[in-house]
């Protein structure tokens, strides 16, 4: 008896949750599926049964409804490239949204990424932004350059012509061992390893990678494995072994440096704990922050850079032309290719310039929906007044491929930008964001192109996958 009492009280609840929603909510004139007026259950459905489906459903969704559509019970979703400009450039008006990026970072929970209140995030951003400034990047360019000539690596491997290599994976070891280097003087070493493109780190950030969707819905299972010992972890998930590996990499260099804070005095160069550890006017982070933090500097500066690099050179090769273009640009300015060619000479080069250009704009840092949740100041969001509480977001991808500012956007094509007024395009090319990092992928993806076409002659190997 009691059990069906419970049945009729649940039915009932849901009975006028659903109308509710469907009717009385603030968001009920906008369109899209009922069930995703339901129930976020339609977003889970998308990233975890559809192996991350959800933005070609938001495609179709807006082609068939307009660029405005609602895809959760309290979220909106734009394309339009006013709305976009709004959502993300009103500061403190639009914060993140807690559970998305509690999820989200649930490996790092106190790192910069979680940092929903704007003024905490500010205050983190404050204490290492200048790290990534051009004059830092300037400053420590031969730490990049260092790393960039382990790409020597490919030559002396790999150098006969029935030899293949995994671009994705080598560029992910070359931009992990980047930025290791240069935010922490302690390089991962990666491509110096024996067997390094098969490393457990690089293992450990790609099983990572491939568990977001899982992540991004069921955060709870990330915190239970953070909190068993580490033989049970290893036990259950052995893919685990590179994110431990790099977790006790870190603590160890972290209480090195807090108990004998001196020796920050002796690094190579700085770093970002010189920032971290010795704030201004702020208190120090602690220790599982400082360990968290350095989970999401590397995660970010290895994956999106090392993604672009991959998609740059598969263009590359799959265009003659492109490929040819590049490497005679290259090969006027660099007479001597075995010595190093600095970043201020090939940002000057048009062509370089332009390909780069095309490269962020079709790879995307982070190619799922950001969301942000309005405030009661939050101005107009393309032109609407969107009731506070509610949770927006667009796709970088569609500011992206949008018709308007890139004409034939779906064709890789450098030339569109040597233009003689790129501004409208540059204003929309947000690849990493518009974060303090961006200093930094420029010269790493100067200096790695200029590198791998000026010295290497690479050839695309077609597979049955391709």
């Amino acid at each position: 008896m009691y059990y069906l009492l419970f049945l009729y009280i649940a039915l009932f609840s849901f009975s006028v949750l659903a109308t509710y929603r469907l009717f009385f909510h603030p968001l009920h004139q906008y369109p899209g599926p009922v069930l995703a007026a339901l129930t976020n259950w339609y977003e889970v459905y998308y990233n975890i049964v559809k192996g991350g489906g959800l933005l070609a459903e938001i495609e179709r969704l807006h082609q068939l409804h307009g660029p405005v559509i609602r895809v959760g019970p309290n979220t909106l979703h734009f394309n339009y490239r006013q709305a976009y400009h709004d959502i993300y450039t009103y500061g403190a008006t639009l914060v993140k949204d807690q559970e998305f990026y509690s999820a989200i970072g649930a490996h790092a929970p106190q790192g910069c990424i979680n940092f929903c209140d704007p003024e905490v995030a500010k205050q983190r951003r404050g204490l290492i932004q200048s790290l990534f400034s051009r004059k830092a990047v300037m400053s420590l360019e031969y730490t990049i350059q260092q790393k960039v000539g382990l790409l020597a690596l490919l030559k002396n491997n790999y150098n006969s012509s029935s030899a293949t290599v995994s671009m994705a994976v080598a560029y992910r070891a070359l931009t992990t061992d980047i930025i290791t280097s240069y935010c922490f003087a302690e390089s991962s070493d990666i491509l110096d390893s024996p067997g390094g493109l098969s490393h457990p780190i690089l293992r450990g950030i790609r099983d990572t990678v491939k568990k977001i969707w899982f992540q991004r819905h069921f955060p709870f299972s990330v915190t239970f494995f953070l909190n068993v010992p580490q033989t049970l972890i290893l036990w259950l998930l052995p893919e685990f072994d590179g994110y431990l590996k790099m977790k006790l990499g870190w603590e160890r260099q972290i209480d090195s440096l807090i108990k004998n804070p001196e020796a920050l005095s002796m690094a190579e160069h700085e770093t970002v704990f010189h920032h971290l550890l010795e704030p201004k006017d702020q208190e120090r982070p602690s220790r599982s922050s400082l360990v968290d933090e350095a989970f999401v500097l590397v995660g970010a500066g290895s994956d999106t850079v090392g993604n672009a690099c991959y998609i740059g050179t598969f263009y590359a090769l799959k265009y003659p032309s492109i490929n040819r273009k590049l490497k005679e640009e290259l090969e006027e300015v660099w007479v001597d290719k075995d010595r190093p060619m600095s970043y201020t000479t090939l940002e000057k080069l048009p062509y370089l310039t332009a390909f780069i250009q095309e490269v962020l704009r079709f790879s995307i840092g982070v190619i799922h929906p950001l969301p942000r949740v309005v405030g009661p100041s939050t101005p107009e969001i393309g032109g609407l007044k969107i009731p506070p509480g509610t949770t927006v977001e667009m796709s970088t991808m569609f500011l992206h491929m949008n018709p308007d500012v890139f004409p034939d956007p779906y064709t890789f094509n450098p030339d569109r930008w040597l233009v003689e007024d790129i501004n409208e395009m540059m204003f929309d090319l947000a690849s990493f964001s518009k974060g303090p990092r961006i200093c930094l992928a420029w010269c790493e993806l100067y200096l790695i192109f200029g590198n791998i076409f000026r010295r290497l002659d690479l050839k695309l190997h077609v597979t049955e996958d391709m």
